[in-house]
């Protein structure tokens, strides 16, 4: 283990994961262990605000992987703009795993902008995102340099599954419905952890914000599809994932819908409409979900109610996410499953602006299963987006800037080092 928290060496790691000293970053940092098991010449440090904590997060990873940890230390906090520049310029790329992103991302980004390190994240806040791209994406460009956000499982697994389920369609996409759940195969249960529930907090009391954001972000309109998708409710059955629907508020609609927006300005792609929801497997789970979205909403929409919330995470979210995160051996039997089913035509227009004329006549289920969504599979998809960035910056877009991960890593082999570490996308016949 190297101390680093003086003396800056430029680009003296490949990586670095900030926030290594958290629930999640412990995770991030366990993967980039094994990574770097397989990779002698990788790299790596950990960083955070306490060199004890730091520390810890070396044993435990020790212990948990069994391998030996090579991890250089920094000390950065986001309240010191000076240590998130050093921190930066050591990195080739920085891992943030600090949340909430409203009120700590910008700093890391606007550090790894001056830093010259490349950055993603795991956010699941479009505010935030979206925000970044606004602001930063043609700082990001000039210096050739990626800030990519949602590479977590928000919103990886949703926005590659949509290019997967794109590439595997036979003519044309009009819309793609997904619904998230666990596999039919998974085991048992865990909560979430509290800077999540923050995070959606944060983000349902502000956003009436991203109208205005996106507005100044999206000047100009997609080309306007003839066929919208069938309307749901709150409540449906979907025959494709064998779930009973709720609406799914999270992040993966607004990052999804930036990627076709990019593709179709960039690639030439046509866009495709873009809709998101909760499945389970029984109906009165499915109506408790929408009884507990709506005390949510509730409790969120006013400040005295949005503390006690935040104060009281185990009490007024009933026991679903908590301060304490969920116990490892809790983990280890789930499975995550995202069903992704298409709708379109057999047949290509040339021209991805020009409308077909007759409705939708073909339909294509694709899915995307995988570990343990909020802590395993998030930590290896945002570990195989910064070491895709590292490895094929010749195929990542012509200039950098600020992306979501699909038009990021659209001509990647992402997808392939997903499947390589048990993150399966396959088409459903």
């Amino acid at each position: 283990m190297v101390e680093n928290d003086t003396k800056v060496t430029e680009n003296e790691y490949d990586v670095v994961v900030y926030g290594a000293t958290g629930f999640t970053g412990q995770f991030v940092a366990e993967q980039i262990v094994k990574v770097a098991e397989k990779n002698s010449g990788l790299k790596y440090a950990f960083a955070g605000r306490s060199k004890d904590k730091l520390d810890k997060t070396v044993e435990l990873a020790k212990s948990n992987t069994g391998l030996d940890v090579d991890a250089g230390i920094i000390i950065a906090d986001a309240n010191d703009e000076e240590s998130l520049v050093n921190m930066a310029k050591q990195a080739r790329i920085i891992i943030n795993c600090v949340g909430p992103y409203r009120y700590y991302g910008e700093k890391v980004v606007t550090a790894c902008l001056k830093g010259g390190a490349h950055h993603v994240d795991i956010s699941g806040e479009p505010q935030y995102l979206e925000t970044m791209q606004l602001k930063y994406n043609e700082e990001a460009a000039e210096k050739n340099l990626y800030i990519v956000g949602a590479c977590g499982f928000d919103s990886i697994p949703a926005d590659l599954g949509t290019l997967f389920l794109q590439e595997n369609f036979p003519g044309d996409l009009n819309s793609v419905e997904m619904v998230v759940g666990f596999d039919d195969s998974s085991v048992g249960s865990s909560s979430i952890n509290f800077t999540t529930l923050e995070c959606a907090v944060l983000g349902l009391a502000h956003s009436k914000e991203l109208r205005a954001i996106r507005k100044e972000l999206f000047p100009t309109s997609l080309p306007k599809p003839a066929f919208r998708p069938e309307p749901r409710g709150n409540l449906f059955y979907s025959e494709e994932a064998k779930r009973w629907c709720l609406p799914n508020m999270a992040s993966d609609r607004s990052v999804v819908l930036r990627t076709q927006r990019l593709n179709y300005e960039l690639e030439k792609m046509r866009p495709v409409q873009f809709s998101a929801f909760f499945g389970m497997t029984s109906l009165l789970t499915a109506v408790g979900g929408v009884l507990f979205g709506i005390f949510f909403y509730v409790m969120t929409s006013f400040s005295f109610t949005r503390n006690l919330l935040l104060k009281y995470p185990e009490i007024f979210t009933f026991g679903i996410f908590s301060r304490k995160g969920p116990e490892l051996s809790t983990l280890k039997g789930l499975k995550f499953c995202i069903t992704l089913t298409g709708k379109g035509w057999d047949t290509k227009l040339e021209d991805p602006a020009e409308q077909h004329t007759d409705p939708p006549n073909t339909t294509k289920t694709v899915t995307v299963v995988g570990p343990d969504p909020g802590y395993t599979a998030c930590a290896i998809v945002v570990t195989q987006a910064a070491l895709t960035i590292l490895e094929e910056k010749d195929r990542l877009p012509v200039k950098g800037g600020v992306y979501p991960p699909g038009a990021a890593f659209l001509k990647t082999s992402l997808r392939d080092r997903l499947e390589a570490n048990n993150i399966k996308f396959s088409v459903q016949e």
